[in-house]
């Protein structure tokens, strides 16, 4: 996965479904799409990736779940990959067409189809910002009991 990561990495959605249905989840400050397990925000601080991690849907969080999730982010993270925020920048520099911010070009989105989870790659080039947030999203079918909180 390390090597090919980046490859894989698509400016279009083609997993919007996951989006739609929103709930305010709990620990969460604004609604939440239900199918969200969680994220993982990190930002370069010259030396090393430093992140936390955001849960969002516990109920989702499955063991699979959860060892995808850490295999997409140390794939990104790794050395041959986004090893530091210059990296990042040139990657995002060379694809444009995923910048969001129009104004600034300093916000880029991605995403990227797993075996077990979708995921929204959110990177952000400005230095002393957090430069990663990893979103995850379940591919399953979300049960009915989510949505009757």
């Amino acid at each position: 996965m390390k090597n090919d990561i980046l490859s894989r990495l698509q400016t279009r959605c083609s997993f919007p479904e996951v989006f739609e249905e929103k709930e305010k989840a709990e620990g969460c400050s604004f609604p939440e799409p239900l199918r969200k397990i969680g994220h993982i925000r990190a930002d370069y601080d010259g030396y090393r990736w430093y992140n936390t991690v955001w849960p969002c849907h516990r109920e989702l969080a499955t063991p699979e779940a959860c060892k995808e999730i850490d295999r997409v982010y140390e794939a990104l993270t790794a050395k041959n990959t986004l090893k530091d925020l210059n990296t990042l920048r040139q990657f995002c520099a060379s694809h444009m067409d995923a910048c969001i911010c129009e104004e600034y070009h300093d916000e880029f989105s991605f995403y990227l189809e797993g075996e077990v989870c979708n995921y929204w790659v959110r990177l952000i080039t400005r230095r002393g910002d957090y430069n990663l947030y990893l979103n995850a999203y379940t591919r399953g079918e979300v049960h009915e009991s989510l949505s009757d909180h």
